[in-house]
């Protein structure tokens, strides 16, 4: 890819995180005042419902604006993240610097025109949503009409919220998809060099931390909302599907480099075994010759050679730091298990 030449336009949604990369001031507060439009947005609906007295504040309010800056504040975390990442992992590359430069685009950067089909595909289907069934984007109904004001405002967030997450869900396959091809740009793996190899496993698990997250909001929701038995099954269905697909999103971007350095290893531990049994036989030469001498060099080499294979073989080839996936599955699935415990003491005891 030449200077200043790329291989598409920038979405919306990078057009706008540039845009707020740029504000002068840290990038949570535009994440913190969004929140806050979209906490006035749902408690001024509740108000001009008369589902709650003017000027009070409701936690349900509080708890479903959060959903209006999730799905942006997600794409633009991962996108910094990724950048971060081509960076560390860029100079294993070296000769496919025209392919790195193309792929730390892409993977920074969604096409306008699919994100802007989602956009509008996503956002049209659930505004016929609302329409037909209120509830649907609208999380406090009122008994009665539904004031003018309150529809839109109530509205709005519900089915930007919704659509935004159509666009999360695209980021996060395209990344992905991006890891993958970035790795096959590595021509030697060095099983005793893996550092920069561990560039896209923040990245993963990342994504897949944040996918969970979303599913433990709605869980906390569950407690806001009193939630039903049935809501109770759908959830934890919704687990069922999500918790394996979190570690498939980290898994499988990182399968084709976690082949490679198994390959790698086997060869190296090749390697020391025709060493041991080339020093095996000549230590037997030496025993036979009765240079004890040379035994004594000899013995020294096989056990020099056999803490090598020792020590070969505790070298991981998951592309991540030692404990790392240990403690993602112990930050998705403990959470998980509380609940499911907690749902059952408080459904059955």
């Amino acid at each position: 890819m030449k200077a200043n030449q790329t291989p598409y336009a920038p979405s919306w949604v990078d057009r706008l995180t540039a845009w707020i990369e740029n504000l002068p001031f840290p990038i949570w507060t535009f994440y913190y005042f969004l929140y806050l439009f979209a906490l006035l947005s749902l408690q001024a609906a509740d108000w001009l419902n008369g589902v709650a007295p003017w000027g009070t504040f409701s936690f349900v309010a509080f708890y479903n604006a959060i959903w209006l800056p999730m799905a942006l504040l997600v794409i633009h975390n991962t996108d910094r993240l990724a950048a971060h990442a081509m960076s560390r992992f860029a100079p294993l590359a070296r000769n496919h610097q025209a392919e790195v430069e193309d792929i730390r685009y892409r993977i920074t950067t969604m096409p306008a025109r699919p994100v802007f089909l989602i956009s509008i595909i996503g956002m049209s289907a659930l505004t016929i949503g609302a329409i037909q069934d209120p509830t649907f984007v609208i999380f406090t109904m009122p008994e009665g009409q539904i004031h003018p004001l309150a529809y839109i405002l109530a509205g709005f967030f519900g089915v930007v919220s919704y659509g935004n997450a159509l666009i999360m869900i695209y980021h996060a396959i395209r990344q992905l998809n991006l890891v993958t091809k970035a790795y096959k740009l590595v021509d030697d793996v060095n099983l005793f060099h893996q550092q920069p190899l561990y560039a896209f496993s923040g990245l993963t698990m990342r994504t897949a931390l944040y996918l969970v997250a979303q599913v433990y909001i709605t869980y906390a929701g569950e407690a806001i909302y009193s939630a039903s038995a049935a809501e109770d099954a759908v959830n934890l269905a919704l687990s069922v599907v999500i918790i394996p697909m979190s570690i498939a999103i980290v898994l499988l971007p990182l399968w084709g480099i976690h082949q490679r350095l198994d390959e790698a290893k086997a060869a190296v531990l090749e390697e020391n075994s025709m060493q041991i049994e080339s020093t095996r036989t000549d230590l037997y030469q030496a025993i036979d010759k009765k240079s004890y001498v040379d035994v004594q060099g000899l013995d020294s080499a096989m056990n020099s050679l056999y803490k090598e294979r020792d020590l070969l073989k505790t070298i991981p080839t998951w592309p991540w730091a030692t404990g790392a996936f240990r403690n993602f599955l112990s930050a998705i699935l403990l959470p998980m298990v509380l609940w499911v415990l907690q749902t059952l003491v408080s459904r059955y005891i």
